[in-house]
């Protein structure tokens, strides 16, 4: 979550350039035209519609729209080596959680990341037992788990490896309809094989966004979000007062 969120405070807006070359154009031939020599004129008149000619192209390049993958100041092996690794030392980053205890109820992540946010927000979530999947036993028959996972293969297959395993799974974690269409700080890469057939739990279109190389990590949500998350699993089974 601090790579994610360094990365978006460097981020800089796009400049639009295109209505000042379009201005200078314009200025450039006004003056021409006072002046009222020939050899002036023209030169500045060419100068000028020169610079309307960019500034018309520039102006159509700056209405398409942008890419819905937001670009990544810095790779995060560069981030960890640069920022967190050797001296540097941050008050308030979370250590990794500790084994679950024996719970019925639990929630899941697929990183370690997530549940050490997960495990340092434990009050929101009413004392909730937080773990990483590949802490779990294999049987979970009568367990109710709460997935939470990034929008990748392995990710978004965890909930139906749960299910497989016995346990009654609420998906809270990040699935590709929710992200159609939206821009956001997504990591494209070569086109991805799922571990699994997961045409039973997401859509056609779905496993084709995931099959693309795209993915987006659970670290682009504040912990506020990833809480949320949670309750909004849990709330359907919250009896009414």
């Amino acid at each position: 979550q601090l790579y994610y969120a360094v990365c978006a405070d460097v981020e800089t807006p796009p400049t639009r350039i295109a209505s000042g070359e379009v201005g200078l154009g314009v200025l450039l031939i006004l003056i021409g035209a006072i002046t009222g020599q020939r050899i002036l004129l023209a030169v500045l008149g060419l100068v000028g519609l020169a610079f309307l000619a960019v500034g018309i192209v520039t102006h159509v390049q700056e209405r398409r729209p942008l890419p819905l993958a937001r670009l990544l100041a810095v790779s995060y092996p560069d981030f960890e080596r640069r920022f967190l690794g050797g001296a540097h030392a941050y008050d308030g980053l979370v250590d990794a959680p500790p084994p679950p205890p024996a719970a019925i109820t639990v929630v899941v992540c697929d990183r370690a990341a997530t549940a050490a946010v997960m495990h340092a927000n434990s009050e929101r979530l009413g004392g909730v037992a937080v773990a990483i999947a590949a802490q779990l036993p294999d049987g979970l028959a009568r367990w109710r788990v709460i997935v939470l996972h990034d929008c990748d293969p392995a990710g978004c297959a965890l909930p139906a490896d749960l299910r497989d395993r016995g346990a009654d799974v609420a998906d809270a974690g990040i699935n590709p309809a929710e992200l159609m269409g939206r821009r956001l700080q997504m990591i494209e890469g070569a086109p991805a094989r799922l571990p699994r057939d997961l045409s039973g739990h997401l859509s056609t279109a779905e496993t084709d966004w995931l099959r693309s190389g795209k993915r987006l990590e659970l670290g682009t949500e504040t912990p506020e979000q990833l809480v949320a998350r949670v309750h909004a699993a849990v709330a359907p089974e919250t009896p009414p007062s």
